[in-house]
């Protein structure tokens, strides 16, 4: 009998806030757009700086830790806007005698080149590349097979194309054994990558086309000598090897230093400019999202300051039934909680709505977790208490018999 009168009461308790809500909902709907903005903000910055880290142990795994690239042109090129082309094949066959090297990817690549396929058209990447750099890549098939090292020492015009260029290309049919146009050159497809997704900050990984290097060397970029960039991969520490890569550079060029005509990065530096994407969300979401929900809680203490002023009377009626300063406190607080929730709700669903635009703004995917919703549901429950609190003290203080008679 005592449980039933308890949920009775706790019935009736909640009946006659909703009740409220609804009498006043312009005011509840204009404050819990506030908190929507504010929690959506918040999922935001969460799944993209999980989606962020996610992308960036993808590539530091496929790159493998003890990875380091070496690209052509330094920041000496860049702000003179100099040929880029410093690293030479020359180069690359001194760097493989570096104390610790066992593997090594060169790569000659040229964009925008034209592609052409029984009337179909489409421009993308073409990479010169060695035989190896499918294994070295991690990257897999889809279907078909790769060139081997004797299509790559006969510069056999054949090729492997990207996830994206089979779509354009092929849309959807088999391109196994089919001969596209790479720029004048006819070229046989061996094989399709499978997709990867979009390369955070960057193109479309998927839309490339590789070759041998000796084939885009001698038929189609018409360059023997230059080199875009060298993968290689060292059973060192990568920073030891990094400082010998350098100086052998600026010794076989006569430089004094090597970066300011050479680009090096290690695996590690994939994590360190992911951190730095994160950090950049964290800073403009997280002040949107500490703006919106301050904002919205003053929003929501200055309304209810009002509704306890229109509702006096009925809470000195409440007060003479019988109804206590903490049952008054706590059915302001429970209002007030109950719109930050109906905020938070409205910021997740919108998260979850937008997540596909944020993925192509920032080329990050998105990923939504437990943690997302654990977070949106307490910021929109710490907004409401602290929001409320104040006004709820403030009803609770009123005066039975003052209020009656105001």
């Amino acid at each position: 009998m005592a449980s039933y009168l308890k949920i009775s009461r706790l019935r009736e308790f909640l009946e006659e806030i909703l009740k409220i809500l609804y009498y006043y909902r312009g005011r509840v709907v204009f404050s819990f757009s506030g908190v929507a903005l504010g929690i959506l903000a918040i999922v935001i910055i969460i799944t993209a700086i999980d989606g962020a880290n996610r992308r960036a142990y993808e590539i530091f795994d496929r790159l493998g830790p003890d990875a380091i690239m070496v690209f052509s042109g330094g920041e000496r090129q860049r702000s003179a806007r100099e040929r880029f082309d410093t690293l030479t094949v020359e180069d690359a066959a001194a760097m493989m005698n570096v104390e610790g090297m066992y593997d090594m990817v060169k790569v000659l690549a040229t964009r925008g080149m034209n592609l052409a396929y029984q009337g179909r058209k489409w421009q993308t990447m073409v990479v010169g590349t060695t035989a190896n750099y499918f294994d070295s890549m991690s990257w897999n098939l889809a279907e078909g097979s790769v060139f081997t090292e004797r299509d790559a020492n006969e510069a056999e015009p054949v090729c492997v194309i990207g996830y994206k260029v089979w779509v354009e290309l092929f849309q959807g049919k088999s391109a196994v054994g089919k001969t596209i146009r790479v720029g004048r050159v006819p070229t046989r497809v061996l094989g399709v990558l499978e997709e990867r997704g979009g390369s955070a900050g960057g193109p479309q990984v998927d839309d490339r086309l590789i070759m041998p290097i000796t084939t885009v060397m001698g038929k189609i970029k018409n360059e023997k000598r230059y080199l875009t960039f060298v993968r290689l991969r060292t059973a060192r520490d990568p920073d030891e090897t990094i400082k010998d890569v350098k100086t052998l550079l600026a010794l076989n060029h006569g430089y004094e230093n090597a970066d300011d005509y050479f680009t090096i990065r290690s695996s590690k530096d994939v994590l360190k400019f992911m951190s730095v994407i994160t950090g950049s969300l964290f800073l403009f979401l997280g002040t949107a999202a500490v703006v919106a929900l301050v904002v919205s809680g003053f929003v929501l203490a200055n309304l209810f300051y009002i509704t306890i002023q229109e509702r006096r009377k009925d809470i000195g009626i409440r007060r003479a039934y019988g109804a206590t300063r903490k049952g008054i406190l706590l059915s302001f607080l429970v209002e007030s909680v109950i719109i930050t929730l109906l905020g938070g709700a409205a910021g997740l669903v919108l998260a979850f709505a937008l997540g596909g635009t944020f993925e192509k703004l920032f080329k990050l995917p998105m990923v939504f977790s437990f943690k997302a919703v654990a977070f949106a549901l307490l910021f929109s429950f710490a907004t409401g208490v602290l929001a409320g609190l104040r006004p709820a003290f403030k009803a609770s203080r009123i005066e039975p018999i003052e209020a009656i008679r105001g």
